[in-house]
């Protein structure tokens, strides 16, 4: 006897989690009784009363719990829930499934969540009961066509402003989520077929009976994960969402898949959560698919923490064949392996920003004036004389200052030029080199290779907001300038390194139809999403070229529970608030490494440590590079250490006006006007970056007065 398929809808997992530990191992026997032996009488499959769709069943988990699922030819079943005996029977009644004539893959809908959406909104004046719908214009032929199921379509009618159809949305299939968003945000019906229906089209012929083809097709896999023993499943509810799905959202496709038209770049820019690293990850797989063989991509980032993550998903995505393609490395291992080939055992030690911070602040401390601010003549080296490889005093007294709030006089630059001579001839003699200035000697040597000498043929960058001039040079010098050279994703919000620069300064064309902005938020509800927007203020952020970008149009699908800002009248109180709230979180059901506390400093995360150990909560102090094991208890970090991570919930403590903006990272208003203002929204970003890791819970807590960025404004 063959072994049946368990295929898990992607909402099973919530149900999952909220179970206690005793019903989730009877959930696993069960899941391997399905296994075994499919025709067991001890599954107790029972249809739902009244059921919508005639193959769902409920079977028989305890005497207390039944599974919700869907029973097809003996040897498939598709697991929705586990849920409480009657609120199993109603779930079951009111779900269907369906091959989508389009995509070819499986779709679970729950009508009763499609239609009480729409029954749970406020009562209408009676001008606005007479609006017409928002889908007034689209025939039920055309979304038909489009991919939206039928049973969607009278609720759909029933919508008669847009601010109704994101909560509408959130119960939909993939596909049908984004056509409706994209007629919404007033596309024409051939404009979303084009670019969204047809993208997610299969080749396939569709058999609308036949559910293990389906199986098979992308569009099942974005939702469903189709089990191998228990073993597999077992591991794949111990981890996080995004450690197993990595999976394009159909309207993202054609940007990872598609060829650039001639010559050029391809920028890609969007809010925290819009996917732009699962897009990374597949442009990296499709120009791998199609690439000749003896030619290499680079797939780089700007920290080693975040290059490692992308190595792990890449595995995931397309194993060690895809891997071995494919050269992932944070953008400091690049600059040192260039050098490295040049110099050999004389290579310089690397040191990073907080080591060179402390050398500057020994050259500022040994001036017999005391002029000069050790931040300033830090920002001055790396704005000024490494990004633009100044190499002499004529060259610094000719270089270009844009950028810098303070002016500087002839006399001026010379005493600058001396301290900065003096601070590099330190360092060589001590055989140190700044990450940063190991880019910029790397970028020199790089940029006389010839095209048959450059070692790769594809780039792609994540998290391109925190590159350096120097790194831009060296990128553009690693890769001939053709087809498909560079591909590069960020968002200058979440800029949280203080580097800012034009792609176009150095020769990185991206404008025209080479660029694209993600809008639609997967990971963040919309509550989380509001609150989290508000901490940037009207703060000012560029496109990581010469012209200015919003989070207009910025949204989420995704509902919840409406983020806390509390004052507290200590950091005594602060901390034992947060210790109520992390066991009010683990008794709703969260494991504690779905849980982060996070602060701006050091020192308040070893606080947070302690409290919440000491409280009997078990917790770690995740430190950079390191990744704590599962179940070794609440995560708890930096502003910093955070970035690149998700959790269902997150603790941000210390928020109050003398910890954010953290004065140490301020340049003072005397020093440099426009450097000021730079670090006040780099500061502002690391808060927003903070707060969009939240998938679900979100809480923001101070001692005192609040930080002025939780005003909404500067």
């Amino acid at each position: 006897m063959s072994k049946a398929q368990v295929v898990m809808a992607d909402v099973f997992g919530k149900y999952y989690d909220a179970l206690d530990g005793a019903v989730q191992a009877q959930v696993l026997q069960f899941i391997m009784k399905m296994q075994r032996d499919p025709d067991a009488n001890g599954l107790n499959l029972k249809p739902p009363k009244g059921g919508r769709d005639k193959r769902v069943r409920t079977a028989r988990i305890n005497d207390n719990f039944r599974a919700v699922l869907m029973h097809y030819a003996d040897r498939i079943y598709y697991l929705v829930a586990v849920l409480p005996h009657d609120d199993a029977y109603t779930l079951a009644s009111h779900i269907i499934f369906d091959i989508n004539k389009v995509t070819g893959g499986v779709e679970l809908i729950n009508l009763a969540s499609v239609e009480g959406t729409l029954g749970g909104q406020p009562a209408k004046a009676p001008a606005e009961q007479t609006e017409p719908s928002v889908f007034a214009e689209v025939s039920g032929a055309d979304f038909d066509r489009l991919g939206v199921h039928p049973s969607v379509v009278p609720a759909l009618r029933e919508i008669r402003s847009v601010d109704a159809i994101l909560g509408f949305v959130e119960h939909l299939p993939k596909l049908a989520r984004d056509v409706i968003l994209c007629l919404a945000d007033g596309m024409t019906v051939e404009q979303v077929w084009e670019q969204v229906s047809s993208v997610a089209a299969t080749s396939d012929t569709i058999d609308p009976e036949d559910y293990e083809a389906a199986n098979e097709r992308p569009a099942t896999k974005e939702s469903f994960v189709i089990t191998g023993d228990v073993a597999e499943f077992k591991q794949i509810m111990s981890e996080p969402l995004s450690a197993w799905r990595i999976f394009l959202h159909p309207a993202q496709r054609a940007l990872a898949e598609r060829k650039t038209p001639n010559k050029g770049s391809v920028r890609v820019t969007g809010g925290p959560g819009t996917g732009k690293t699962v897009v990374a990850l597949h442009r990296v797989k499709a120009l791998a698919e199609r690439m000749p063989p003896g030619q290499a991509i680079l797939l780089t980032t700007y920290t080693t923490t975040l290059a490692e993550l992308l190595r792990s998903l890449l595995e995931d995505l397309g194993g060690a064949q895809l891997a071995a393609k494919v050269d992932v490395r944070n953008i400091d291992k690049v600059s040192y392996g260039i050098a490295k080939d040049i110099f050999g055992t004389k290579t310089p030690k690397p040191l990073g920003d907080d080591e060179i911070r402390k050398r500057w602040e020994e050259v500022a401390d040994e001036q017999q004036s005391h002029r000069w601010d050790a931040r300033f003549l830090e920002a001055e080296w790396k704005q000024v004389v490494l990004a633009q490889d100044v190499r002499s005093r004529d060259e610094y007294f000719a270089a270009s200052r844009a950028g810098r709030g303070r002016r500087l006089n002839r006399p001026e630059r010379a005493q600058v030029w001396g301290l900065i001579e003096a601070f590099e001839h330190r360092l060589d003699a001590a055989g140190e080199v700044g990450v940063t200035q190991l880019a910029a000697q790397a970028a020199r040597i790089a940029s006389g290779w010839n095209d048959e000498t450059r070692p790769y043929r594809h780039i792609v960058v994540d998290e391109a907001q925190d590159l350096h001039a120097a790194h831009w040079k060296l990128l553009r010098a690693l890769v001939p300038d053709g087809e498909d050279d560079l591909f590069i994703v960020g968002d200058a919000h979440q800029r949280i390194y203080g580097n800012q620069t034009p792609l176009s300064a150095h020769g990185i064309n991206v404008r025209g139809g080479r660029s694209k902005r993600l809008t639609l938020n997967y990971r963040t509800t919309r509550q989380i999403l509001a609150t989290s927007l508000s901490l940037l203020g009207d703060a000012k952020f560029d496109d990581l070229d010469d012209s200015t970008e919003d989070l207009a149009g910025y949204r989420s699908v995704l509902g919840g529970a409406r983020p806390e800002l509390v004052e507290h009248p200590s950091t005594a109180a602060e901390l034992a608030g947060l210790i109520t709230r992390i066991e009010g979180w683990l008794g709703e059901g969260l494991k504690e490494d779905e849980i982060v506390v996070t602060a701006r400093t050091n020192k308040l995360v070893k606080a947070a440590v302690e409290a919440l150990n000491g409280a009997g909560i078990k917790a770690v102090q995740v430190m950079s590079r390191q990744t704590p094991e599962i179940g070794s208890g609440v995560h708890v970090m930096t502003m910093h250490r955070i970035k690149g991570l998700e959790y269902r919930a997150v603790a941000i403590i210390g928020v109050g006006a003398d910890h954010v903006p953290q004065p140490g990272a301020m340049t003072p208003v005397s020093e440099d006007r426009l450097q000021h203002e730079r670090d006040l929204q780099r500061e502002r970003s690391l808060l927003f970056v903070a707060a969009t890791r939240a998938r679900e819970q979100l809480a923001i807590t101070w001692a005192g007065k609040r930080s002025p960025f939780l005003e909404g404004g500067h």
